[in-house]
């Protein structure tokens, strides 16, 4: 599967520049102290309600105006609607591991189909894509775990249930709501928890499993934690002090050492996870203008 699929239903959002553009940044590069701010200094910026990551209420609202009158929103909504049909027609996601290592295939799936449904949901009001997110969530919430020894693969779902619990608030009942947070919290926080104490794996990695697990976990933490203020404070410090470790690797003209391919995934999840701190937060705390990061957009040109 595409490592960047979950990205194209993000594709009507970025047409309204709701996520910042750090490739395009004027300032002049820096790269901040790795010193994150404390859990209370960030818990402090929390913006109430929900949606809160990538977009707000409004933003979705504003999308909805231009999608009638631009032809190319049409266009894309057009395509994720197709999609969505081939997804509500298909059985919920299973707990695979065919190579006795990776959950990751279905970690995938799962980020597809939830960012399709939710953000047709939040665009159309049909009951229908609420209801197919919900049985993909229940039953991937179900699974005995998300399969941390490959950690990638908790991160990916922990992604995936951060966007439907956000984005689909308003459609879960709160029974929804604690199997959701539940979830996240046992099978996607507490393994990273264990990681971030311990300053082992990919916490000190400098390669592409740093920013998908901190930009996975982080989406995951900014979505609850107004609910779970104690953890997720605790991963947003953690993740915001581990992941410009893999960042400083953008320095100093923007390449990426492990190639193209590699570089996708790991600048997907990173630019997203920026996004989330930038709508949640209303800052990155620097971290778009370390040195490197606003030229990395030209990697693929040099």
């Amino acid at each position: 599967m595409d490592r960047g699929r979950f990205l194209k239903p993000a594709m009507l959002l970025s047409s309204l520049l709701l996520l910042p553009l750090p490739l395009l940044a004027a300032t002049e590069p820096k790269t901040p102290s790795l010193s994150a701010p404390s859990a209370a200094e960030i818990l402090a910026r929390l913006r109430p309600g929900h949606p809160r990551l990538l977009a707000s209420r409004d933003d979705f609202a504003q999308l909805k105006k231009r999608i009638a009158s631009e032809a190319r929103l049409q266009s894309w909504q057009t395509g994720l609607g197709n999609r969505a049909r081939d997804i509500l027609s298909a059985e919920p996601s299973r707990y695979e591991i065919p190579d006795g290592l990776r959950l990751l295939a279905t970690s995938r799936r799962v980020v597809e189909r939830v960012h399709t449904l939710a953000l047709l949901y939040r665009l159309e009001g049909d009951d229908r894509y609420a209801e197919r997110a919900w049985r993909e969530l229940e039953a991937a919430a179900k699974f005995p775990d998300w399969n941390p020894r490959h950690f990638l693969d908790t991160a990916e779902m922990t992604h995936a249930f951060a966007i439907g619990y956000d984005w689909l608030y308003d459609a879960w009942t709160p029974e929804h709501r604690v199997l959701l947070r539940q979830a996240m919290v046992e099978k996607g926080f507490k393994p990273a928890l264990a990681l971030y104490r311990a300053h082992s794996s990919w916490t000190k990695m400098r390669h592409n499993w740093n920013q998908v697990c901190n930009g996975g976990i982080g989406m995951g933490a900014l979505a609850l934690a107004d609910v779970e203020p104690q953890i997720a404070g605790e991963i947003l410090h953690d993740a915001l002090e581990s992941l410009p470790l893999a960042m400083a690797e953008f320095s100093p003209d923007g390449a990426w050492k492990e190639g193209p391919g590699y570089w996708n995934y790991a600048t997907s999840y990173n630019v997203v996870f920026l996004a989330g701190l930038e709508t949640a937060l209303g800052t990155d705390f620097g971290l778009s203008k370390m040195a490197g990061f606003s030229e990395t957009g030209f990697f693929l040109f040099i």
